[in-house]
């Protein structure tokens, strides 16, 4: 499935309301990813991460200044682990999607 987001409010606590174009909403805790390695520094900060996180113009993700980019799916995924094992066939054994961010070089 490929999912859009319609609308997505950061919070301090390093969390997002997130809701997709099919209208679903969830909260989304990337709190856990950013203590993963160094590229997530500047989203650390509770006011950068607020301040400057939007809703990228092909609606297929969330991005910051930085680089750092979290996609449609790998954030409903998040949210809805159910969703992602039947999407992948979780059940079935194969290998389920990792749910990591992106980072693009500037």
């Amino acid at each position: 499935m490929l999912y859009r987001i319609s609308d997505a409010i950061a919070h301090s606590d390093h969390k997002v309301s997130v809701t997709w174009s099919d209208g679903v909403t969830a909260e989304v805790d990337l709190s856990p990813v950013l203590a993963t390695g160094p590229v997530f520094v500047a989203l650390k900060d509770c006011g950068y991460f607020v301040k400057n996180m939007r809703v990228a113009d092909d609606r297929l993700g969330l991005e910051w200044p930085n680089g750092v980019d979290f996609s449609a799916d790998g954030l409903r995924f998040r949210a809805f682990p159910a969703e992602a094992a039947e999407e992948f066939g979780g059940a079935s054994g194969r290998k389920q999607p990792a749910s990591r961010p992106t980072h693009h070089a500037a």
